[in-house]
């Protein structure tokens, strides 16, 4: 969870595994330090322009965005953003988050074995026209 100025306020240990910092290193730090894409530059400018217009590009939604560890390594996962607005009235923002690094690979190989199963398939009709 982080307040309107992306600083991050709790943070759980799967996304401390995820994103191999400790928790006392998340806290406090601005939530730009795990975007991805680029898009770490420009996240106080996303949040800004929410604050002041409550267009919504990707609070409340889901999609899929790059994440940057503390290695500066790169991943997928899908983010979900949703407000909160505190007892005192302030407001803050929760973040869920899956890795889709297992997803992506299993696709992958699923994308192999159909080419291969479509090149059999195909390679085998092929030899039953040159045999007949």
């Amino acid at each position: 969870m982080y307040r309107n100025h992306g600083i991050i306020k709790i943070v759980n240990n799967a996304a401390c595994n995820m994103f191999g910092y400790t928790r006392e290193e998340f806290i406090g730090s601005n939530v730009s330090m795990i975007c991805g894409g680029g898009h770490a530059e420009r996240h106080a400018a996303y949040m800004e322009r929410y604050l002041q217009t409550g267009i919504r590009h990707i609070i409340g939604m889901k999609r899929q965005v790059k994440a940057r560890r503390k290695d500066g390594s790169e991943f997928d996962m899908e983010l979900g953003v949703q407000e909160v607005i505190l007892s005192e009235g302030k407001r803050a923002f929760c973040g869920f988050i899956r890795d889709l690094t297992a997803q992506k690979s299993d696709k992958q190989k699923l994308r192999k074995q159909q080419q291969l199963i479509h090149g059999n398939f195909f390679g085998a009709a092929d030899d039953d026209e040159k045999q007949g």
